[in-house]
């Protein structure tokens, strides 16, 4: 028998294991500030929820990124307003001392967010250097389809870099 002590426990290990894959996903969905710490609470809240109905039959990172991108999936099918509030860019700021370096992750932010929340969801994933069974297995799409969508992704990047 659980107790709450061991399902708080169990809940800070997964966010303070997890948390950095979270941020990051839960960024490149986020347009300002406050997205990102709507779409935040809304994955804790989400992991939380579904830590007992966790079965074990998908690695936990596999787990945890798909429940990080269901929530900011729905998190804007239920919101649909977009606000103008703080920009993201604040975040990078403090990210690197080096000015390119941000320079380079601000570009390549701008860049992916004119992408649709699947296609977001397949470049990150890539980014992460996860295999395409477990990107797959994690969007619930063939393997063969990751490929080609991934494929069509790079293309569609490069021609908004030109632009």
């Amino acid at each position: 028998m659980t107790t709450d002590n061991d399902i708080n426990h169990r809940y800070r290990l997964l966010i303070d294991q997890y948390g950095k894959l979270i941020n990051k996903v839960c960024y490149m969905y986020a347009d300002c500030i406050e997205d990102f710490e709507d779409l935040r609470q809304e994955t804790f809240i989400n992991l939380w929820r579904g830590m007992d109905s966790f079965r074990g039959d998908a690695e936990i990172t596999t787990w945890v990124y798909r429940v990080a991108l269901n929530s900011c999936v729905s998190f804007f099918r239920k919101n649909r307003k977009h606000k103008d509030i703080t920009p993201l860019d604040h975040i990078l700021e403090h990210a690197a001392d080096d000015i390119d370096r941000d320079s380079q992750i601000n570009e390549m932010h701008r860049l992916i967010n004119r992408l649709d929340r699947v296609e977001k969801a397949l470049i990150l994933l890539w980014l992460d250097e996860y295999p395409y069974d477990t990107i797959a297995s994690i969007l619930g799409i063939p393997r063969n389809t990751v490929a080609s969508k991934l494929h069509r992704i790079k293309e569609k990047l490069i021609r908004y870099s030109n632009q």
